[in-house]
């Protein structure tokens, strides 16, 4: 179902196309003194591919990380449907989103099935998770997500060490999808990957979500690719939104006010920058 279609279906009902996530004022403020989020609010509708676009050190990576509770805020609000996130919503909220790494974050030795295995850990005990005994249901979901990001069979009992770069994204991209969640977060995704084989990897990662009517929300500093893929752009700089539009908005005046007086460039930021990406 496309973006549209899941808007329409919600105004058919007679309401407002409601968020799916929602950021309220965020801030995250570390002990040295620097802001990582700085006052962010923004809403991502349901079914939507978000980017999340700007120089390393904005903040894209710290947003991310606020979705599934892996960097705690220092103020603010963050909802993913009706719930807010707490320590009490915390693990409810986890089951419902999933992320693609930028590294991949495999484990080398293991084989494709196995790592893709690892993105049911919170539907099974954890001593069957050590033990790798897992469900039927479940062997036969990695068999088609497998599929499903373009990798064969032959590729299952595969080390993930033997794999390219862009097929190891892909296993990440089929671990992502193993429990159909709502949200996949993606950071920076292809940052690792040369730029034929990360346009593959976007297309699949948007069509991939849309069949499942997943919400995505992907930090990128590529304008071109933001441009390409995204249904919306929401542009930070120094942990504060500048941009939010649709892509066709997002023109050279945008960019240049996004990217504006940096003292390093884009993909090399200046280390205490990096530290809070």
């Amino acid at each position: 179902m496309s973006v549209a279609a899941i808007q329409s279906a919600a105004q058919a009902t007679g309401g407002e196309v409601q968020p799916h996530l929602s950021f309220r004022d965020l801030r995250k403020v570390y002990p040295d003194g620097v802001a990582a989020l700085d006052g962010v609010s923004a809403n991502v509708r349901k079914g939507e591919f978000c980017v999340v676009l700007g120089p390393s050190g904005s903040g894209k990576s710290t947003l991310l990380r606020v979705v599934n509770g892996l960097t705690d805020l220092t103020s603010g609000t963050m909802t993913l449907g009706t719930t807010a996130l707490s320590a009490r919503t915390l693990r409810g909220i986890r089951r419902r989103v999933a992320m693609v790494h930028q590294q991949f974050n495999l484990v080398e030795r293991a084989s494709v099935a196995s790592n893709v295995l690892t993105g049911a850990v919170a539907e099974v005990p954890s001593w069957r998770a050590m033990l790798g005994w897992y469900p039927d249901h479940l062997r036969d979901r990695v068999c088609e997500v497998v599929a499903r990001v373009g990798l064969d069979e032959i590729h299952l009992p595969r080390r993930a060490s033997a794999l390219s770069g862009g097929q190891q994204q892909r296993v990440g991209i089929a671990r992502a999808l193993l429990l159909k969640p709502e949200v996949i977060l993606a950071d920076e995704p292809v940052a690792s990957l040369d730029p034929a084989i990360s346009r593959e990897v976007l297309g699949l990662l948007r069509e991939a979500a849309l069949e499942q009517g997943a919400t995505v929300l992907c930090s990128l500093h590529q304008t071109d690719l933001a441009r390409e893929f995204a249904d919306r752009i929401i542009g930070m700089r120094k942990g504060r939104v500048v941009f939010d539009g649709p892509p066709h908005l997002f023109d050279s005046t945008a960019e240049e006010k996004l990217y504006e007086g940096l003292t390093a460039p884009a993909d090399q930021p200046a280390k205490r920058e990096q530290a809070y990406a």
